[in-house]
């Protein structure tokens, strides 16, 4: 049975315990710790961890065999950088890191340690993102022309860091890293980036729109932490192909105890071929969170490095965000990478 150590008892560490319980017979969490003792003993509680206030302590504990990483994204680095010299495998939460010499250590300490290293970039464990990329990879719509995205969200209450460029990077780095993952999964690396945005309460980007080019085809994002408290989490994708298009929607309901996305929601997957009438695609009613975790403790217990949510994707969606930071305080198209 893995042992795990989660680091980080906020919103997502209270999502992957969640998903960790659902593992049970195959993981338990050994440890859950957070400089908040109460929070640490709350989510503990939920899954019969031990609690602890020492963020980085259970690193140590040799009966661990993976630590997953909630914390925040500037401590990232220390976090990874100790488990992979402990001999540990990793999960850690997005973005990878603030910058690029972050990620580039992180990659580089799991390198040197042989051990598994998965980035959570939920969106390749949703079924619908998983459809459309089957279906382009398919080639049934001929090539990807554009990817337009939206990501908007309420102003953050349960935490006060992300509301802190410094610490977080800002929305382009928070939100929309998840958008930009997909946009490079779909359409390979890109190449420039130019972003406008609107500031939120006359202070650091709110709402971002970001346009971002690609060998042969264009891509446009939209990403917002300041959207009026009775709107709901939305997000969505549409890809436009040579013969049709294919895109989904997703509107969650209000979330209870902290975090931006309820158990409610609506959702659906279609696709509008060049030829014939619209389809609209049923698909697997699966926890992304759930499936991403026991995709981790696949990779882990059959020794096999991940081909989804790889450190090298995780970078190459940073250095998106990274751009789009750049582009904003220049006024100027910014090369990536």
């Amino acid at each position: 049975m893995l042992e795990i150590a989660l680091l980080g008892a906020g919103f997502m560490g209270m999502t992957h315990a969640a998903a960790w319980k659902a593992l049970d017979g195959r993981a338990r969490v050994r440890w859950v710790t957070s400089r908040s003792g109460q929070k640490a003993a709350r989510v503990a509680g939920s899954v019969g961890a031990q609690p602890t206030a020492d963020i980085f302590g259970p690193i140590g504990d040799p009966a661990v065999h993976a630590v997953d990483v909630c914390l925040p994204t500037f401590l990232h680095r220390e976090a990874c950088e100790r488990a992979f010299a402990a001999g540990k495998h990793v999960l850690l939460e997005k973005p990878i890191a603030l910058t690029r010499e972050d990620a580039d250590a992180i990659l580089a300490a799991a390198e040197r340690s042989g051990r598994v290293l998965c980035v959570g970039l939920v969106l390749r464990f949703f079924s619908e993102y998983v459809e459309i990329e089957r279906r382009v990879r398919s080639g049934e719509f001929g090539r990807p022309l554009a990817v337009s995205t939206y990501r908007l969200s309420p102003p953050v209450d349960w935490n006060d860091w992300i509301r802190d460029p410094a610490q977080s990077g800002g929305p382009a780095v928070d939100l929309l890293i998840h958008d930009f993952d997909q946009m490079n999964w779909l359409l390979g690396r890109a190449r420039q980036v130019f972003a406008r945005a609107v500031p939120a309460n006359g202070a650091g980007p709110g709402q971002i729109f970001a346009f971002v080019q690609y060998e042969g085809a264009e891509a446009a994002a939209e990403g917002s932490m300041m959207m009026p408290r009775s709107y709901p989490f939305s997000a969505g994708i549409r890809v436009l192909c040579q013969q049709g298009v294919i895109e989904h929607g997703f509107r969650a309901g209000p979330a209870a105890g902290g975090g931006n996305i309820g158990g409610s929601f609506t959702r659906f997957l279609r696709t509008h071929p060049a030829v014939g009438g619209p389809e609209t695609i049923p698909v697997e009613d699966a926890d992304p969170w759930a499936a991403e975790i026991a995709y981790f403790a696949d990779c882990v217990e059959q020794d096999r490095h991940p081909a989804r949510g790889t450190g090298e994707q995780a970078r190459d969606a940073l250095l998106v965000s990274l751009a789009v930071n750049r582009s904003l305080a220049t006024g100027r198209p910014e090369p990536v990478g």
